[in-house]
């Protein structure tokens, strides 16, 4: 077994998938072999946006760190701030908008379709 040891301090900043916001990927698909695609920490500031989208093989998970935010899944619409957990299921169209600067752990999982 390797301890697999990354300091978020010294993680590239890049953009994210969305093009809004940055964050640092502490964890990748290449870097497990569970369902995991990515385990990030992600900066947006006050008043960017993640447009509404989904994910057809993908859950989303977020802990919210720091700031507030609205989160948009399906037709709910709920306000997230620190020590707040969310989780979008597989194809639910979301959205995410900042209300303050906010830091957030995201968490993408894929999940598998069994056709039986």
């Amino acid at each position: 077994m390797t301890i697999n040891k990354k300091s978020i301090k010294k993680l590239s900043v890049i953009t994210t998938t969305h093009n809004i916001g940055e964050k640092r990927v502490l964890l990748n698909g290449r870097e497990t072999s569970t369902p995991l695609t990515q385990i990030a920490v992600t900066r947006l500031k006050a008043g960017e946006v993640v447009e509404e989208h989904l994910h057809p093989t993908m859950e989303e998970f977020f802990l919210f760190q720091k700031g507030e935010a609205t989160i948009t899944a399906g037709k709910e619409r709920t306000t997230c701030g620190s020590g707040d957990f969310i989780s979008i299921p597989t194809n639910t169209l979301h959205s995410l908008k900042a209300i303050t600067d906010i830091e957030v752990i995201t968490i993408s999982c894929a999940v598998c379709h069994n056709n039986t």
